[in-house]
Protein backbone atom coordinates (compact mmCIF):
# COMPACT_ATOMS: atom_id res chain seq x y z
CA UNK A 1 0.00 0.00 0.00
CA UNK A 2 1.18 3.13 -1.11
CA UNK A 3 2.04 5.54 2.35
CA UNK A 4 1.04 9.23 2.78
CA UNK A 5 4.23 10.61 2.89
CA UNK A 6 4.93 8.98 -0.79
CA UNK A 7 1.82 10.21 -2.07
CA UNK A 8 2.21 13.71 -1.06
CA UNK A 9 4.86 14.98 -2.93
CA UNK A 10 2.72 13.51 -5.91
CA UNK A 11 -0.79 15.46 -5.00
CA UNK A 12 1.96 18.32 -4.92
CA UNK A 13 3.10 17.79 -8.33
CA UNK A 14 -0.03 17.11 -9.72
CA UNK A 15 -1.65 20.22 -8.10
CA UNK A 16 1.29 22.26 -9.54
CA UNK A 17 0.65 21.25 -12.89
CA UNK A 18 -3.08 21.29 -12.67
CA UNK A 19 -2.61 25.38 -11.77
CA UNK A 20 -0.15 25.73 -14.65
CA UNK A 21 -2.89 23.81 -17.05
CA UNK A 22 -5.75 25.60 -15.36
CA UNK A 23 -3.75 29.12 -15.98
CA UNK A 24 -3.78 28.32 -19.65
CA UNK A 25 -7.61 26.99 -19.63
CA UNK A 26 -8.48 30.16 -17.79
CA UNK A 27 -6.34 32.40 -20.44
CA UNK A 28 -8.85 30.81 -23.28
CA UNK A 29 -11.44 31.28 -20.79
CA UNK A 30 -11.02 34.51 -20.41
CA UNK A 31 -10.06 35.42 -24.16
CA UNK A 32 -13.47 33.98 -25.44
CA UNK A 33 -15.48 36.13 -22.23
CA UNK A 34 -13.74 39.18 -23.83
CA UNK A 35 -14.36 38.46 -27.51
CA UNK A 36 -17.92 37.55 -26.86
CA UNK A 37 -18.35 40.40 -24.84
CA UNK A 38 -17.18 43.26 -26.98
CA UNK A 39 -16.61 41.73 -30.57
CA UNK A 40 -20.37 39.62 -29.80
CA UNK A 41 -21.39 42.00 -27.81
CA UNK A 42 -23.11 38.95 -26.04
CA UNK A 43 -24.96 39.26 -22.95
CA UNK A 44 -22.19 38.86 -19.90
CA UNK A 45 -24.04 35.58 -18.68
CA UNK A 46 -24.00 33.83 -21.66
CA UNK A 47 -20.75 35.20 -23.14
CA UNK A 48 -19.10 33.19 -19.32
CA UNK A 49 -21.02 29.90 -19.98
CA UNK A 50 -19.55 29.61 -23.09
CA UNK A 51 -16.13 31.29 -22.45
CA UNK A 52 -15.83 28.28 -19.74
CA UNK A 53 -17.22 25.23 -22.09
CA UNK A 54 -14.36 26.71 -24.70
CA UNK A 55 -11.76 26.64 -21.72
CA UNK A 56 -12.91 22.98 -20.79
CA UNK A 57 -11.62 21.44 -24.26
CA UNK A 58 -8.18 22.36 -23.42
CA UNK A 59 -8.70 21.26 -19.39
CA UNK A 60 -9.85 17.94 -20.47
CA UNK A 61 -6.45 17.11 -22.88
CA UNK A 62 -3.99 18.68 -20.67
CA UNK A 63 -4.86 17.54 -17.51
CA UNK A 64 -5.60 13.86 -18.82
CA UNK A 65 -1.89 13.79 -20.31
CA UNK A 66 0.04 16.23 -18.64
CA UNK A 67 -1.32 16.90 -14.89
CA UNK A 68 -2.60 13.77 -14.30
CA UNK A 69 -0.30 11.22 -16.92
CA UNK A 70 -3.36 9.54 -17.58
CA UNK A 71 -1.76 7.94 -20.61
CA UNK A 72 -4.69 4.51 -20.99
CA UNK A 73 -7.85 5.26 -22.26
CA UNK A 74 -11.25 5.03 -20.63
CA UNK A 75 -14.17 5.11 -22.23
CA UNK A 76 -15.96 6.50 -19.00
CA UNK A 77 -13.33 9.29 -18.68
CA UNK A 78 -14.69 11.86 -21.10
CA UNK A 79 -18.51 11.02 -19.74
CA UNK A 80 -16.69 11.72 -16.04
CA UNK A 81 -14.91 14.71 -17.04
CA UNK A 82 -18.54 16.38 -18.82
CA UNK A 83 -20.15 15.49 -15.18
CA UNK A 84 -17.40 16.66 -13.27
CA UNK A 85 -17.70 20.08 -15.23
CA UNK A 86 -20.82 20.43 -15.55
CA UNK A 87 -20.64 20.50 -11.80
CA UNK A 88 -18.21 22.87 -12.24
CA UNK A 89 -19.70 25.30 -15.02
CA UNK A 90 -22.81 25.33 -13.28
CA UNK A 91 -20.80 26.80 -9.60
CA UNK A 92 -18.84 28.85 -11.83
CA UNK A 93 -21.92 30.58 -13.41
CA UNK A 94 -23.65 30.21 -10.54
CA UNK A 95 -21.08 32.55 -8.44
CA UNK A 96 -20.25 34.40 -11.82
CA UNK A 97 -23.79 35.56 -11.80
CA UNK A 98 -23.86 36.26 -7.96
CA UNK A 99 -20.49 38.48 -7.74
CA UNK A 100 -21.86 40.30 -11.36
CA UNK A 101 -25.54 40.94 -9.11
CA UNK A 102 -24.04 42.31 -5.83
CA UNK A 103 -20.85 43.92 -7.23
CA UNK A 104 -21.60 44.47 -11.05
CA UNK A 105 -18.05 44.44 -11.21
CA UNK A 106 -17.30 41.65 -14.01
CA UNK A 107 -13.58 41.25 -13.23
CA UNK A 108 -14.29 40.40 -9.70
CA UNK A 109 -17.23 37.85 -11.15
CA UNK A 110 -15.01 36.44 -13.51
CA UNK A 111 -11.95 35.82 -10.97
CA UNK A 112 -14.68 34.59 -8.24
CA UNK A 113 -16.50 31.99 -10.47
CA UNK A 114 -13.25 30.84 -12.04
CA UNK A 115 -11.86 30.24 -7.88
CA UNK A 116 -14.82 27.91 -7.07
CA UNK A 117 -14.50 25.66 -9.87
CA UNK A 118 -11.35 25.05 -10.09
CA UNK A 119 -11.57 23.84 -6.60
CA UNK A 120 -14.23 21.20 -7.50
CA UNK A 121 -12.40 20.39 -11.26
CA UNK A 122 -9.13 20.02 -9.27
CA UNK A 123 -11.12 17.47 -6.93
CA UNK A 124 -13.40 15.89 -9.55
CA UNK A 125 -10.49 14.86 -12.04
CA UNK A 126 -8.24 13.54 -9.09
CA UNK A 127 -10.57 11.49 -7.39
CA UNK A 128 -13.17 10.72 -10.00
CA UNK A 129 -11.84 11.03 -13.70
CA UNK A 130 -8.03 10.35 -14.00
CA UNK A 131 -7.91 8.32 -10.22
CA UNK A 132 -4.92 6.47 -10.18
CA UNK A 133 -4.89 2.96 -9.11
CA UNK A 134 -2.95 2.05 -5.94
CA UNK A 135 0.35 -0.20 -6.04
CA UNK A 136 0.27 -2.48 -2.84
CA UNK A 137 3.84 -3.41 -2.16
Amino acid sequence: MESNSSSSPRIYKELLKFLVTGGIAVGIDALAYVLLLHFIQMEPAWAKRLSFAVGSVWAFFANKYFTFAAKEFSSREPFLFLMVYIAGWMANSLVHDVVLYFTNWKIAAFIAATGISSCTNFVGMKFLVFRQKQIKN
